[in-house]
This record gives C-alpha cells, sequence and structure tokens, in this order.
C-alpha cells in the first residue's frame, strides 16, 4: 500500500562525514518523493555543510548550547510543520526525544548495532554484518518502510562554482597553476589516537616532491593549526598550509582540486570522496568493518596493519589503551607515497 508523503524530516546532528554520509539516502527520498518538502535537522557547528546539498529544501538547525530548551523549541518548531516522515539516522538521545515527543504519523530509525560493535571492540569478534557500511545502514529502515532502495549509494555534494572558482585563482597566486599536480595532506581528526605521526606526513611529503613534483597541500580547521605548522617547519621544501584557511563551505572547493588526498579517518576523508577525489587513508584504532570507510567514486587506498589489539574503539580515543599507538606508527611513509604511485597509475593522473 503507497503512502501519501508529503513532508519528510531527516535526522543527523553531526560529525561532518556522518552528515555527508546521509546525502544517498536524501537522493533516493527526492526520486521516490519528487514533489515532497525535504528537511533535515542538524547542529549550528555543521550545518554550513548542507549548503551543498543539492535535494533538501530546509534545515532546521540546534545549538547545543541551548541545551533543552533549545531542543523544546526544535520540536515544537517541528511539530508546527506536520511533517508525515521522519527519519532518524543519528538515534542518539537528542533524537530520541525528537523521535518520541514529535507529532509526526511515520517513523523510523537506523540501528547502529551498538552491542555487536561492542562485542567487536571488547572481545574482537567479527560478527558484525558483512553489509555494514553506515551507508548501508541508513537505508535498512527505508527499505522496511517500503521505499525502495537504490543502487546508487555514493555520496555527494554540490560545490558552488564561483567558490571553486575564487579557490583556484587563490591557488594560481600561490603558485599552482591548473596542471600541475597537487596532493592534499590532512593531518588533523578529532581523535588523538586516530592521527597518523607528524614525521610520516613530513616524510611522505617530502619524497612526494621530489619523486613526482607535487605541489603539497596541508588543509585542516582550526584545531589543526599547529600540526600544520610543525611539518611546514620539518619539510625540506615548503609546502602550501591551507590549515584554517578556508570556511566549512570552501574545504570542498579546495579538496576537489586536488588529485589525489592523504588523511586520516575524518571528515576530508569523506568530503573528497562524495567529490570522486581519490584518496589514500590511514585507519588505526577503527576498523573498516565498523562502517566509515571511504565510499565514492574516485579510487581510495586504506593503510592499516592487523594488529591483535584492533578496534579498540568505534571513534577514536584521547590515548592508546597499550601507550604504544603502534596501529599509526607501523604504517610507513613508504606505504603511503607507493599508495599515492599506485593510485596515479590507476587513475591515468598524468605528473
Amino acid at each position: 500500500m503507497q503512502r501519501l508523503i508529503n513532508k519528510i524530516l531527516v535526522i543527523r546532528f553531526s560529525s561532518i562525514g556522518d552528515i555527508v554520509l546521509t546525502t544517498p539516502v536524501l537522493r533516493t527520498l527526492r526520486e521516490r518523493y519528487p514533489y515532497a518538502k525535504l528537511c533535515f535537522v542538524v547542529k549550528k557547528e555543521f550545518s554550513e555543510i548542507t549548503k551543498l546539498f543539492p535535494h533538501i529544501d530546509k534545515v532546521f538547525v540546534f545549538d547545543s548550547k541551548d541545551g533543552i530548551r533549545g531542543l523544546i523549541r526544535l520540536i515544537a518548531e517541528i511539530n508546527s510543520e506536520q511533517f508525515d516522515l521522519l527519519i532518524d539516522l543519528h538515534w542518539n538521545l537528542r533524537s530520541m526525544l525528537i523521535y518520541l515527543f514529535s507529532q509526526i504519523r511515520h517513523k523510523i530509525h537506523y540501528s547502529k548495532h551498538r552491542f555487536l560493535r561492542l562485542l567487536r571492540i571488547w572481545f574482537k569478534w567479527q560478527i558484525l554484518p558483512q553489509q555494514s557500511h553506515i551507508i548501508d545502514l541508513y537505508f535498512d529502515p527505508l527499505t522496511e518502510f517500503g521505499i525502495l532502495s537504490s543502487d546508487n549509494r555514493v555520496p555527494e555534494l554540490k560545490t558552488d562554482k564561483d567558490m571553486g572558482k575564487n579557490v583556484l585563482e587563490c591557488l594560481k597566486e600561490l603558485g599552482i597553476e591548473d596542471r600541475d599536480l597537487v596532493i592534499g595532506m590532512c593531518p588533523g581528526a578529532k581523535w588523538e589516537t586516530k592521527q597518523w605521526p607528524i614525521d610520516g606526513f613530513v616524510e611522505a611529503g617530502n619524497r612526494l616532491m621530489e619523486e613526482l613534483n607535487a605541489h603539497i597541500v596541508l588543509i585542516g580547521d582550526a584545531s589543526d593549526i599547529e600540526l600544520g605548522k610543525r611539518i611546514e617547519a620539518w619539510m625540506d621544501k615548503k609546502p602550501l598550509n591551507l590549515i584554517n584557511w578556508t570556511s566549512l563551505l570552501e574545504l570542498p572547493a579546495l579538496i576537489q582540486r586536488c588529485d589525489i588526498v592523504i588523511t586520516n579517518d575524518s571528515a576530508p576523508l569523506h568530503i573528497a570522496a562524495a567529490l570522486g577525489v581519490s584518496t589514500v587513508s590511514m585507519f588505526g584504532p577503527t576498523t573498516l568493518d565498523l562502517g566509515f570507510g571511504p565510499h565514492g567514486n574516485g579510487k581510495h587506498i586504506v593503510m592499516e596493519r592487523d594488529l591483535p589489539c584492533r578496534p579498540c574503539s568505534s571513534h577514536g580515543s584521547k590515548k592508546c589503551p597499550k601507550n604504544t599507538h603502534e596501529c599509526m606508527t607501523a604504517i610507513i611513509p613508504e606505504d603511503i607515497v607507493d599508495a599515492v604511485k599506485n593510485l596515479l597509475d590507476v587513475g591515468g593522473i598524468s605528473s
């Protein structure tokens, strides 16, 4: 029986990478309900990235600083819209409260497989579903609701043409021409255990500049400023340090100019994948079967080491439980350089 759906609300508060990974669901909803009003709920600090989502009509922004009163106001605003379908793609305490108290006829949510993930982390049992990428988990409740699943589950972002042009012009002023080989390096990550050592970026950057005549561009936000300064100071030739140079809205345009992005398991990985940019990523405390690997049209190589202590967490942590950080230190710069050269051959990119 076909349900009449005129207004749809999708919830994903954070973080940037996870938010970007909702775009295949949004595209499928737009294809299935072309005339419905499609809205999105997100935290204030991540709301700018939704301006690059091609399928949504309205964004509800939640400011964590407003606390429970802000959440109550948000629920009241949502109820005033009279939505027909709520899709919770976060399923945390805040989104559960919206789910519980919103006056919406149809409500569905995705399952994080929390218990299975805990067993994977605590006992290293490989019992997660084979199709456990977060995008596949996002689609599960849609399928159960009767929404035809899409074979196209590639994330997408629409970059602003004027903004992209401005970024290219700025890069030219800084010495990077259209035909130059550009390799982006993203040394940051929210959790310290997910950060590949700085000296690895330095050595890999030195070799890529020397052997491939590549332009190295350092990419990140304000929290990565010190990392960028150290890499810039330690490299033999000065890279282009653009950390904290772009807004969240400009970041995709900069990443799109890169031929390859070298990154930790962090937001730039998923932005690059959504833009079809090839990546080399370093995974340490987390593993691919937890569901957050790169997923996109580009070529992607994940560097990781098979250690009995992995995974030690689902999202990373401040300190290595064994005080060794071996999962990341065991990934050597030569591995990264070889992966980049492999991608250049596979992707047909010429230096």
